[in-house]
C-alpha cells in the first residue's frame, strides 16, 4: 500500500501542474518535469519488481497473481510509454520550414504525453520563448488580457466577414489592443508558458478556430493552414485561410 502512494503521489503532481495555473506558475519550472521523471522510474521499478515476484511465485508453486503484473503494466504504459513517445517533440532542434504541432485538434493526449480529461480544443503550434506571436489571418482584436485560466495571456481576433475567431493562448506580453485591426502576419504577442505552463521543450502557442458566437463551436485549424507567413504571397480574400501563428 505504501508503494501504491508513492507511484500515485507523482501522478498527482503533475496533474495538479497541468490543471492549476496557480499552482504550476508558483514552482519551478523543472519542478513537474522532475516529479514526472521519479514517478515513472519507480513505475518502472516496480514493474520490474512485480515480474520477479511473479516469476519466482510460479516457479516455487505453480501459480502467482498476475494482478500487480497488469496494475504496474498499465501505470507504465500511461506514465512512461505515452510520455516517453513525445519526448522527441522536445529534444529534437528547429528544422526549416514549417513548425512542430505538438498537440493536434481532437487528441486526448497532452503535449507532454499525459492523458488529457478532454479532447484538445485546438492546436499547439510549437515555439521559442520569446518568439514573435503572429496574426493568422488578418481581422479585428476583440479579446487582449489576462484570462486568468489554463489560457493565461490571451488574444482573441475576429475575421469579419467570414464568421469565425482565432484565439492564441499562453502568451508572455501582449501587443495589440482590443479595437485594433491586425493584418496577417502581423505581431500580436510573445510567446510564453503562461495559464498552463508547458514544460522545458514544450513551449507553444495554443490556436484554436471558433466560428459565430459560440465558443465550442470549434473547428480545426489544421484544415485552413496553407503554410508559412508570407509579405509577397496573396492570400484568397473570399474565403478564411490561415497561417502559422509563429515565424517559420
Amino acid at each position: 500500500m505504501r508503494r501504491l502512494g508513492w507511484l500515485i503521489l507523482p501522478a498527482v503532481l503533475v496533474f495538479a501542474g497541468a490543471s492549476s495555473p496557480s499552482i504550476a506558475q508558483r514552482l519551478p519550472r523543472f519542478f513537474f518535469p522532475a516529479a514526472a521523471a521519479a514517478g515513472g522510474a519507480l513505475v518502472l521499478f516496480s514493474l520490474v519488481t512485480s515480474l520477479l515476484r511473479f516469476a519466482r511465485s510460479y516457479r516455487t508453486d505453480g501459480r502467482a497473481r498476475l494482478g500487480p503484473v497488469v496494475a504496474n503494466a498499465v501505470a507504465a504504459i500511461f506514465l512512461v510509454g505515452l510520455p516517453a513517445s513525445r519526448l522527441p517533440n522536445a529534444i529534437a532542434p528547429p528544422q526549416p520550414g514549417p513548425p512542430r504541432i505538438l498537440v493536434g485538434f481532437g487528441d486526448w493526449l497532452g503535449g507532454e504525453g499525459y492523458p488529457r480529461l478532454s479532447r484538445h480544443r485546438g492546436l499547439d503550434v510549437r515555439g521559442r520563448p520569446g518568439a514573435d506571436v503572429l496574426a493568422a489571418a488578418g481581422g479585428r482584436v476583440t479579446v487582449a488580457r489576462d484570462n486568468r485560466d489554463l489560457c493565461g495571456l490571451i488574444v482573441v481576433v475576429d475575421h469579419d466577414p467570414h464568421g469565425y475567431r482565432t484565439v492564441y493562448c499562453h502568451l508572455s506580453a501582449l501587443s495589440v489592443k482590443p479595437g485594433e485591426r491586425v493584418a496577417r502576419g502581423q505581431r500580436i504577442g510573445t510567446l510564453g508558458t503562461t495559464g498552463q505552463r508547458a514544460w522545458p521543450g514544450y513551449e507553444h502557442v495554443h490556436l484554436e478556430l471558433q466560428r459565430g458566437a459560440d465558443p465550442n463551436d470549434l473547428h480545426d485549424p489544421a484544415a485552413r493552414i496553407v503554410g508559412c507567413f508570407d509579405g509577397t504571397r496573396p492570400y484568397p480574400a473570399d474565403r478564411l485561410v490561415l497561417t502559422y501563428p509563429v515565424p517559420c
